[in-house]
C-alpha cells in the first residue's frame, strides 16, 4: 500500500497555552503547563516522561474527559456538530469489566456513536467492524470472550474497538504496558501502519523508548518546569534531551548500548564485517575485553560452509561461548 502524499499535514488536535493537573484543596496542582503541542494527520507522536509525570492526565485532557486548569484544546472537527466520540478515539489502561461479552462485540461498540435510535448496524457498520479486526490481525478471536485472552489479544481487541469507531484522532495511554516484546514490536508497528497509510493521528503515552525511537515521527517529552519539549527522535538524542530527562547511568543513548568496563585490562584485535562482528565485540566488551585494531591478539570471522567460525591463533572456533573459554585465563 502506498504511504498517501501529503507535503503539508492537516493540524488534526493543538493546544494552546494548556495547563493540566488537579484541583486540591481547592489548589490548581499544575502537573504540566503552558502546553502548546499540536497532533498532525498521517503522524505517530510518542509522549514520553518519567512517572507521576502527567502523560495519563494529558491524554485525559485531550480527549475532554478531564477539564483543563488553564487554556485550551482545539480539533479540526466542529464537534459541537460531529461530537466528540466521532473525532477521538480513545484506549486508556481501565480493566473492562464485562468480560464476557466477544471480542466482535467490543469491537462492535465502536460504531455505537454512528448508530440511530434503534442500533440497528447497517452494511457500512458491519464492513468497517470486520476491516478493524482484520487491520489488527484478531479474526481467530472473534468469537472469543474477554477472560479468554491474554493481555497482548485484548490490547489488539481494544485498538480494533478504536479503530471501528473510525476518528481521524486515536490517543492511546500506554497500549504495551505489561506485554512481552513480540506484541510491543506488533503494536507499534501497527499503529506507525495506521498513521501512515489512513492518515490518522495518533498519540500514545509510552515507556517503551527503544521501540519510540524507531517507530515515532515526533517525541513529546515531558520533563522538568513541568513543559514538553518535542522533536523528531534523532534531534531529541543529539541534542541531549533525553539524557537531561532520564539521566541515564551506565547506558549511552547515542549508541544504544550499556557501557561496559574493561575489567581484564585486555585487548584483543577483531576482523570481520556485519551483525557478526557486532555481536562478537559485544560479546568481548561483555566479558571484560577491549577491542584494540592494534591489539596483539587478533579473533577473525570467518564464513565456512555457511557457518560462522572465529580464528585466535590458527585456532578453529564454531561458537563465541568456546572461544571466549579459549580466551579466558
Amino acid at each position: 500500500m502506498k504511504r498517501p502524499e501529503n507535503p503539508l499535514p492537516k493540524k488534526l488536535l493543538w493546544t494552546d497555552g494548556l495547563a493540566v493537573g488537579y484541583k486540591v484543596g481547592g489548589v490548581d496542582n499544575r502537573l504540566l503547563d503552558n502546553l502548546n503541542l499540536a497532533i498532525h494527520q498521517g503522524e505517530l507522536v510518542c509522549f514520553m516522561g518519567p512517572n507521576g509525570i502527567g502523560k495519563s492526565t494529558l491524554i485525559r485532557t485531550l480527549a475532554q474527559l478531564q477539564l483543563p486548569i488553564k487554556g485550551s484544546v482545539h480539533t479540526s472537527q466542529k464537534e459541537i456538530v460531529t461530537g466528540i466520540e466521532k473525532n477521538i478515539s480513545l484506549v486508556l489502561t481501565d480493566r473492562i469489566t464485562a468480560v464476557n461479552m466477544t471480542v466482535q462485540e467490543l469491537v462492535t461498540y465502536g460504531r455505537y456513536p454512528y448508530l440511530d435510535w434503534n442500533l440497528k448496524l447497517t452494511a457500512t457498520d458491519i464492513n468497517i467492524i470486520h476491516q478493524a479486526i482484520a487491520q489488527t490481525h484478531i479474526g481467530n478471536l472473534a468469537q472469543k470472550r474477554l477472560y479468554e485472552l491474554s493481555d497482548g489479544q485484548m490490547q489488539m481487541a481494544m485498538i480494533a474497538r478504536a479503530l471501528a469507531q473510525d476518528t481521524p484522532l486515536l490517543l492511546l495511554d500506554e497500549p504495551t504496558a505489561h506485554l512481552d516484546l513480540n506484541n510491543r514490536v506488533e503494536i507499534m508497528n501497527l499503529l506507525r501502519n495506521l498513521a501512515h497509510y489512513s492518515g490518522k493521528g495518533i498519540l500514545v503515552a509510552t515507556h517503551e523508548l527503544d521501540l519510540a525511537l524507531q517507530t515515532a515521527d515526533t517525541i513529546w517529552l515531558a520533563g522538568k518546569n513541568k513543559n514538553i519539549l518535542t522533536g523528531i527522535p534523532e534531534d531529541m538524542v543529539l541534542n541531549g534531551a533525553f539524557d537531561d530527562i532520564f539521566q541515564f547511568k551506565g547506558f549511552d543513548l547515542k549508541t544504544g548500548k550499556v557501557f561496559h568496563q574493561a575489567w581484564r585490562n585486555v585487548s584483543v584485535a577483531l576482523e570481520g564485517e556485519g551483525h557478526e562482528y557486532l555481536w562478537t565485540k559485544n560479546a568481548l566488551e561483555r566479558s571484560g575485553y577491549s577491542v584494540d585494531p592494534t591489539a596483539p591478539i587478533a579473533i577473525r570471522i570467518m564464513h565456512h560452509e555457511n557457518q560462522v567460525e572465529w580464528i585466535v591463533h590458527d585456532r578453529v572456533f564454531n561458537s563465541l561461548q568456546a572461544m571466549l573459554k579459549t580466551l579466558s585465563p
